[in-house]
């Protein structure tokens, strides 16, 4: 096997090992013990009629729509893919 073959195959198998060991990414979630992703959803829609989120800022409206979410026993949680 000539050096470029060896360079050839090296850069593909280190390519390949970090791709496998790259770091998942973490995303917030509704999350109440019980409910359903439907029910989450359902809640989500509700508190953005309630607030009135459509006449907000995005800001003031995610602030109002967590305080929303939060007193029907909803809680933000972080998770990782």
């Amino acid at each position: 096997m000539n050096s470029f073959n060896k360079l050839i195959v090296i850069t593909v198998t280190t390519l390949i090992l970090s791709a496998c060991a790259s770091t998942p990414k973490p995303y917030t979630h509704w999350h109440k013990e019980g409910a359903t992703k439907q029910s989450v959803t359902d809640q989500i829609g509700h508190c953005r009629v309630e607030v009135n989120a459509k006449d907000l800022s995005q800001p003031k409206a995610k602030q109002l729509i967590g305080y929303c979410m939060k007193s029907e026993g909803y809680s933000l949680e972080t998770s990782y893919r």
